[in-house]
Order: structure tokens, then C-alpha cells, then sequence
């Protein structure tokens, strides 16, 4: 895979509150069509970093640019940055009143401003990249979990994002839906997609990755290929912390 242009860069990256500091001083770069992989123990601050990313919270300090934009600049339009940036939730709360087509073309029509029959369009081969055009006309109730998440993935892709950013999307799946959700993401990888993937889903991660960053308390502990941390990670955190993952 060609990687090319830097899509995404984060320099100095801070995150307070008032008990904790979750994300310290996180600097990477993020190239386009690469899939990079973070993960590490619960309370890393893993999914803080993302939702910083895609400022759904705002970052005490530091820079996020995406492409030549600094999203962090307090002169730069929120909304437009975040339509960009396609976010797949851990739980995702669909529109109950809303079918599977409704919930992915409602972003298109509001944010874009597309009438009902192009966001459709749009939002039935979204359905299609997920695998459930047959789904169409479901409501959430009548979906199973795995189904429900890959309407969310759709959700993000009728945006055409330049970077999508997976939290720990099969966090609350059973192994089979799980499955299910991990062989969709697969492919949007393959496809050159642009990925920041937060997971527990080691095998998975280590196909998938083009690189891999480990965090523990807020920062950037190691980061290497997928068989750099199969290997030989340097870090005794990361070993043990792999080692621990091996287990279940």
C-alpha cells in the first residue's frame, strides 16, 4: 500500500480535568490510507485521545491538523471539521423511529444539504459497503448488535470521511457479532481507507495495522509494526500487557 500524504498530525497533545490528566503530550502523524492501531489498559486514556481527534472534547493544548487545516484553532468551524471525520462509537445509539436507510441518510440530508432521493442513494451504498442493502427497511429492534454497529459504520462512510476513527467498536458484541463487525473493517482497510482503530482485538489489530501505538497513563509508551509488538516489544508494559491479552 502507497502511503502518501500526511492526512492527520497531532503535536503535543493535552487533555486535562480537573482529577486527572488523560492524555499527555501525544504527537503522531497519520498517513493517508494507513490504518493505525492504539491500545493498552483500560484508563490509558485511548478513547480520550480519539474523541479529542474528532473534537467531540476539546484538548486542553497542543495541535491537531488534518490535511492543512488546524482543527484545534479556535477560528476553524467545528461542524465542517467534524463531517469529515467519520466516528464509529463503542455503543451505537441508532434512531429508534428511523430504518437502517433513514439512520444513514439522515447525516447526508441535514449535514450536506442532499435532497431525500440523493442521500438515499448514498446512504444504500454505504448499506452495501456494510453488507445489509437487504436491511434497508429494518428498524433497530429488528437488528441483531453486529447489524446495529454496522449501520454505524455505514453512518460514517455516507460522509466520505478522510479518516475514520473506530472506538473499541466490538467492545459490546458477543464472538460471532463481533466477527461479523471485524470482517467489515477488514475490508475498508484493505480498500486504503483511513483508520484510527482503538481495540482489544489483538489478532485482529495485528493483521489489519500498518502500525501500532501502546498507551498507558495518557501517553505514547511504544509504537512499531504489527510484527515489531508480535516479536519483540520493548517496552515490559507492552509485553506484559500482550502477554495478558494472549491469555484469554
Amino acid at each position: 500500500m502507497e502511503l502518501s500524504d500526511i492526512v492527520l498530525k497531532v503535536r503535543d497533545l493535552w487533555k486535562e480535568y480537573p482529577d486527572i490528566t488523560a492524555v499527555k503530550g501525544v504527537s503522531f502523524d497519520l498517513a493517508k490510507g494507513e490504518t493505525k492501531v492504539l491500545f493498552g489498559p483500560s484508563g490509558s486514556g485511548k478513547s480520550t485521545l480519539v474523541k479529542c481527534i474528532a473534537m467531540l472534547q476539546i484538548p486542553t493544548k497542543g495541535e491537531i491538523w488534518l490535511g492543512d487545516i488546524e482543527i484545534t484553532s479556535a477560528s476553524t468551524d467545528l461542524n465542517k471539521i467534524r463531517a469529515r471525520i467519520g466516528y464509529v462509537f463503542q455503543n451505537i445509539n441508532l434512531f429508534h423511529h428511523l430504518t437502517a436507510l433513514g439512520n444513514v441518510s439522515i447525516g447526508p440530508r441535514r449535514v450536506m444539504g442532499l435532497s431525500k432521493e440523493e442521500a438515499e442513494e448514498r446512504a444504500m451504498k454505504a448499506l452495501e459497503d456494510v453488507r445489509l442493502e437487504t436491511h434497508a427497511s429494518h428498524y433497530p429492534a429488528e437488528l441483531s448488535g453486529g447489524q446495529k454497529q454496522r449501520v454505524g459504520i455505514a453512518r460514517a462512510l455516507v460522509m466520505n470521511p478522510e479518516l475514520i476513527i473506530f472506538d473499541e467498536p466490538s467492545s459490546s458484541l458477543d464472538p460471532e457479532l463481533t466477527g461479523e463487525v471485524l470482517d467489515v473493517m477488514g475490508e475498508l482497510s484493505e480498500e486504503g481507507r483511513t483508520i484510527i482503530l482503538v481495540t482489544h482485538e489483538m489478532g485482529f489489530a495485528m493483521a489489519a495495522a500498518d502500525e501500532m501505538m501502546f498507551l498507558e497513563d495518557g501517553q505514547i509508551v511504544e509504537q512499531g509494526t504489527p510484527q515489531h509488538f508480535s516479536e519483540n516489544p520493548e517496552s515490559k508494559r507492552a509485553k506484559s500487557f500482550l502477554e495478558i491479552l494472549k491469555g484469554y
